[in-house]
């Protein structure tokens, strides 16, 4: 078993994230676990032989002043109407993080439980880590209350009224320009499809695009095989447009378990600061990333604030 002190944060998120960027900034020793091998959460680009897709989020809208001032500060760039965007790719605007937080990247958590000492994190691999004062769990719901659900059934059964619905997308490169502007609404089983070549500051002479459909397209397929779904996406894509696709150079898909919260949880965050363990993420708020910072900023100043009582 591995010791240390301080805040164990689950998932590198923008809710991790943000959580990580305040408490560090105030002082606290922070490790963030994460089972994907980069940051980001659904804020995701992948690479591949034909380039990169931005397979999640494919843009940032931003309200929040505050969430303003955090995406500038990480180099976001703005399309002037009050989206931001990452540049290469959406991922990139986590990079300036990487050097500055202790990450334990590829470690799945599959539980945490409770001793007199502290907080111990529990992996897939069988290690452990303790003993930490706070817990802070930033990951989707269901994935949430299965880790918490040994130690704090009754916080996990909160968790369970959480429904998150799985969206699909697909990535594709055409051999020929499509005759569509870079950035197309929905329509019909298709929530909306972007040119990677059209975001802000991108150098991109490819014809590629992702494709993000609705929540119920193949609801009842979501543990298909991505092969598979590829061209059935793609099929739906053309269709829904008018317009008869050229060949493609490449077609992968993506699916997203837990992607947007049915009914979000309405607060910014479930658990006792006073107990050391918060849940967070954006489907506590809403669907979007900005509802990901509120929630990290909200659970951050809930940790600290308990810290300046039992002073």
């Amino acid at each position: 078993m591995e010791r240390s002190l301080g805040v164990a944060v689950i998932g590198a998120g923008i809710t991790g994230l943000t959580v990580a960027d305040r408490l560090v900034k105030a002082g606290r020793d922070v490790r963030i676990f994460d089972k994907s091998p980069a940051n980001g959460g659904r804020i995701s680009s992948r690479g591949t032989c034909n380039g990169d897709f931005d397979h999640g989020a494919p843009e940032i809208q931003v309200s929040n002043p505050e969430f303003d001032t955090f995406l500038n500060g990480l180099g976001a760039i703005s399309d002037g109407n009050g989206s931001r965007f990452g540049a290469p790719r959406m991922r990139s605007l986590f990079d300036p993080l990487s050097d500055h937080f202790n990450i334990s990247s590829e470690v799945e958590v599959t539980a945490i439980d409770r001793e007199s000492r502290g907080w111990i994190v529990r992996t897939a691999s069988g290690r452990s880590f303790a003993h930490y004062h706070t817990v802070i769990v930033t990951i989707p719901a269901p994935q949430a209350a299965n880790i918490i659900r040994a130690c704090q059934p009754d916080l996990a059964a909160e968790l369970d009224q959480v429904k998150m619905q799985p969206v699909w997308t697909c990535l594709v490169e055409f051999t020929e320009k499509l005759d569509l502007p870079g950035k197309v609404n929905g329509g019909g089983t298709v929530m909306r499809a972007d040119r990677m070549s059209a975001k802000p500051a991108r150098e991109d002479e490819r014809e590629a695009w992702v494709i993000h459909m609705r929540p119920e397209f193949a609801s009842d397929e979501t543990f298909a095989d991505p092969a598979v779904m590829a061209p059935i996406i793609l099929d739906a894509f053309g269709e829904n447009y008018g317009i008869e696709l050229p060949d493609v150079a490449y077609l992968n898909a993506h699916r997203w378990r837990y992607a947007f919260a049915e009914e979000p949880l309405g607060v910014p965050f479930a658990g006792d600061p006073t107990a050391g363990l918060l849940v967070g993420g954006d489907w506590t708020l809403g669907a979007r990333a900005q509802d990901g910072y509120e929630s990290g900023g909200a659970m951050a100043q809930a940790i600290l604030s308990r810290e300046i009582v039992n002073v």
